[in-house]
């Protein structure tokens, strides 16, 4: 027998309203597995079941730890410093749920199960002005807890292995390799004429307006030989020693430290480049800029680098 609503239903989608002198935060969020389950846990709103889903804690959204690397000195006071570096951050985000009815309190709790799996990323994403997320698994226990019929307590925790916290629009540049008449490979019967070109360019300017480094995605598209980036604010370089034919292309994914051809093919950057893992979009103003050697006497080659700003 099903256990009448404690209040009229609430439009889904409508942000959770606080009592006075509430402690539990004004965010909005979600606890987001669209590309697995399908579930989303929205925070601090009315899902589509309309069951209400106050957050209350949100612990870890400020700092990730930050490793301590110094070294003690033998036979002398303090220690030798060292870089130190931010571990994986661990959020703990939890609160209220209440349901209509008992029936949908249950299947709310396991909903809230499936939505943070142990053994694959998720995202929680947090709605400040700037929209921010972070990728996390489920560490620990998963704790839920029934008040009354209709209301449980809930709480949840995430390890993110990249500590970054990532803005949810992702910025872009395009480029294009500098003369389609410079560097042709041979043969070519003189004389060669060349058709207008679509205009760009082989130099922007990408702005990452967080408060740090991120790491791009990369696509380099043919026809071409020996593409490479170079970021001239941080000095850094990508090259690689691979022909493209017109459909080609390499997918850089700075953040898992790979290069692939086609999607499939790892390749390694050139003797000299910086290590992919690294070739990170610095925060506030990145000059980028893309060349490549012309195969062909119209088609140039182009890249396409895409940022999420970051902040720590």
């Amino acid at each position: 027998m099903s256990i009448p609503a404690v209040a009229p239903p609430i439009d889904p989608g409508t942000p959770t309203s606080l009592p006075p002198g509430s402690k539990a935060s004004r965010l909005t969020g979600a606890i987001d597995d669209t590309a697995g389950t399908g579930i989303v846990i929205p925070l601090n709103m009315v899902d589509g079941a309309y069951v209400d889903w106050r957050m209350q804690t949100l612990d870890g959204w400020d700092s990730a730890d930050l490793e301590e690397n110094a070294e003690t000195r033998v036979g002398a006071d303090g220690s030798w410093d060292a870089d130190n570096y931010y571990a994986g951050r661990i959020v703990t985000v939890g609160g209220l749920l209440t349901a209509p009815t008992y029936e949908a309190r249950e299947v709310a709790e396991y909903q809230l199960r499936q939505a943070v799996p142990p053994r694959r990323l998720v995202q929680l994403r947090i709605d400040e002005v700037i929209p921010k997320y972070v990728m996390g698994r489920r560490s620990g226990r998963l704790r839920i807890s029934p008040v009354t019929d209709v209301i449980s307590q809930w709480s949840v925790t995430l390890l993110a292995p990249d500590p970054r916290k990532y803005a949810l629009d992702a910025l872009s540049v395009d480029l294009s390799a500098a003369q389609a008449a410079a560097g042709l490979a041979p043969p070519w019967t003189p004389p060669v004429l060349l058709p207008d070109r679509p205009p760009g360019s082989d130099t922007a300017t990408l702005v990452n307006t967080g408060t740090y480094e991120s790491p791009p995605l990369i696509r380099i598209a043919g026809p071409g030989t020996n593409p490479s980036v170079a970021n001239l604010t941080t000095g850094l370089v990508l090259a690689y020693d691979v022909v493209l034919g017109v459909t080609d292309y390499l997918l850089i994914d700075v953040a898992a430290g790979v290069a692939l051809l086609n999607g499939v093919a790892p390749r390694a950057p050139v003797s000299g480049s910086s290590v992919t893992s690294r070739f990170f979009i610095a925060r506030n103003e990145n000059r980028l800029k893309f060349r490549a050697t012309a195969t062909d006497p119209v088609l140039v080659a182009t890249a396409t680098i895409q940022v999420n700003p970051a902040w720590d």
